[in-house]
């Protein structure tokens, strides 16, 4: 009985760990999503401008705020002010 019990923990914590990883992929590609917006949204606002302030972003892990930063897009008028908006 707790062989069985153990298995049942064995097999609970398999499919914990295999929801972790479901959850990690999907941020992965939400973020992957959103980066393609922000570069697509700099490319149009600021031409090659961007090019540079792209990697900083890219290492931006935070999902909540890359979303911030892509709905401020708009909004921004010059790097710094992008900057900003992840430097707070």
């Amino acid at each position: 009985e707790i062989s069985q019990k153990d298995a049942e923990i064995s097999q609970k914590d398999t499919e914990i760990s295999q929801k972790d990883t479901e959850i990690s992929q999907k941020d992965v590609q939400i973020k992957q999503a959103l980066l393609l917006a922000i570069e697509m949204g700099f490319k149009l606002k600021f031409g090659d401008e961007y090019v540079g302030i792209l990697s900083e972003i890219s290492a931006i892990n935070d999902v909540k705020l890359l979303e911030r930063i892509v709905t401020q897009i708009p909004q921004i008028s010059s790097m710094d002010e992008l900057r900003k908006l992840y430097s707070e």
